[in-house]
């Protein structure tokens, strides 16, 4: 029935107060878990109302909210990173920078170069280097780079060599293994590869093979003679070419007959003798090595590690990369055989870098595995001699915690214990955690897209920055 014009102002603005009476109530219910899922509180007037006091003002510029959010929506561009939306795996907040201790703008200000720390007796843990690189323009400087998946693809070694070279000299990717499970997605190398069963320090799998191993962690051994193996120069950084030598090491037990194919035309032979220890071939080429193949006749006996690509002089960067390893397999490295290979292909620097694979929620004490690498790393310096050694610390890592994603405190509790490490060891550290920005900074990698969304390994990019500082720190070292 009609009624005539009523007047409903007074119902609207009663529904409108009733809406937001609600609303406050939810905003005071913590966050809390239901199904498995972390639910964030519920907070309207968050933008505005101000948490913590005089002092929130000082921490809102370094602790600012990342800019993809759960809904889509996209936070203002700090003019550095991408303004497009970004989607968050979870509905939780992203915390930057150190809360619990930033004092005024300035606190959060990265040191021009994160040092490299010499837990030596003497201050003598990185001389071997020093005296390399005062010879880097009239001979080749190896650096050894071990680790897990943080470095795999050549992710991080790929741009420290190129940063180094860069500096100082060299070119080529330095060694690569006969066989390998990111052989596809590495795009500082060509590689190609049949007829071959390979093991690691992980995976034997019966074989006998223990007094195989070097700094690579792995060995092929060829079916048959149709085995092959091909690499191929690329032009993904530009100190990549112009290579001239390329080294190919291996163990013949037999009569083995290597071929070399340089450049899809010459072709090389070499017949080395029986011997249970590593050697090596060397192909050397008047003109830049552009591809390189090894095929092989009467493999009964052989066994081979990789090739090495690279210039007559300058630095060069090695990866040795073994996903999932925690660093404990190194103890199966025996003096003899690393002695050998040293002899042949000696090394300046080891950068040891492992304990992503270790850290493990609820576990702070990490005692164990500080003794056994620390007799792991006395073992390398035995193996390599003539090497300066560097533990890389543990880069950050987060987790949700209670709808925030923080810096776990177990990678607090690892990064003390490397550290003991490398002063039981007496070598050097060099503190990873603090080079990235420290506390709560893999939030931020994330946020630039610099790191995955696990919040535990880094992109192509964050690898790039963290080699960058690493190569400023070696170079500062000096």
């Amino acid at each position: 029935m009609y009624r005539g014009n009523r007047n409903y102002i007074f119902h609207t603005t009663l529904i409108t107060f009733m809406v937001i009476a609600i609303l406050m109530v939810i905003r005071l219910i913590p966050s809390f878990d239901f199904g498995g899922h972390g639910l964030r509180r519920a907070d309207i007037v968050s933008d505005v109302v101000s948490k913590g006091g005089s002092d929130t003002a000082a921490v809102v510029s370094h602790a600012v909210v990342a800019s993809g959010r759960a809904d889509g929506r996209t936070m203002p561009s700090n003019g550095k990173g991408d303004t497009l939306p970004r989607v968050m795996p979870a509905p939780v907040k992203v915390v930057r920078g150190d809360t619990s201790s930033v004092k005024g703008a300035a606190a959060k200000k990265l040191p021009k170069v994160t040092p490299i720390e010499d837990f030596s007796a003497d201050g003598s843990a990185l001389d071997a280097f020093r005296a390399a690189m005062s010879e880097c323009k009239n001979r080749v400087v190896r650096i050894g780079f071990v680790g897990d998946s943080f470095i795999e693809g050549d992710l991080l070694t790929g741009d420290l060599r190129e940063y180094l070279q860069r500096r100082c000299g060299g070119t080529g990717v330095g060694f690569v293994p006969v066989t390998s499970p990111v052989s596809k997605l590495r795009r500082t190398v060509g590689h190609t590869y049949s007829g071959w069963k390979s093991y690691s320090v992980k995976r034997r799998n019966g074989a006998a093979l223990d007094t195989c191993f070097m700094l690579s962690g792995s060995i092929s051994v060829p079916v048959d003679d149709n085995a092959t193996v091909a690499y191929r120069v690329t032009n993904a950084k530009s100190c990549l070419k112009n290579v001239r030598q390329v080294d190919f090491f291996f163990i013949n037990r037999g009569s083995t007959v290597i071929y070399a194919t340089v450049n899809d035309s010459m072709v090389m032979t070499f017949m080395p003798p029986s011997d249970p220890m590593i050697q090596k071939i060397t192909v050397s080429s008047p003109v830049a090595v552009s591809t390189i193949s090894f095929d092989f006749d009467d493999v009964e006996g052989f066994y081979a590690y990789g090739a090495s690509l690279h210039g007559p002089y300058g630095v060069q960067v090695d990866n040795f990369a073994d996903r999932g390893s925690s660093g404990l397999q190194m103890s199966k490295l025996t003096v003899t055989q690393n002695n050998r290979f040293n002899d042949i292909n000696p090394y300046d620097l080891i950068i040891i870098e492992y304990g992503l694979n270790v850290v493990a929620t609820g576990t702070m004490r990490y005692t164990s595995f500080e003794d056994r690498m620390s007799a792991i790393v006395a073992n390398i310096k035995r193996c390599y001699p003539g090497a300066s050694v560097i533990i890389m610390g543990l880069s950050d890592r987060s987790s949700n915690q209670d709808g925030d994603y923080r810096t776990m405190p177990e990678v607090k509790a690892m990064i003390r214990h490397q550290r003991a490490i490398a002063r039981k060891a007496g070598v050097a550290y060099w503190d990873t955690f603090t080079a990235m920005g420290g506390e709560n900074s893999m939030t931020e990698f994330v946020d630039k897209n610099w790191a995955s969304k696990d919040y535990t390994h880094v992109s192509a990019r964050g690898a790039s920055v963290i080699a960058r500082r690493l190569s400023d720190a070696l170079m500062e070292a000096l």
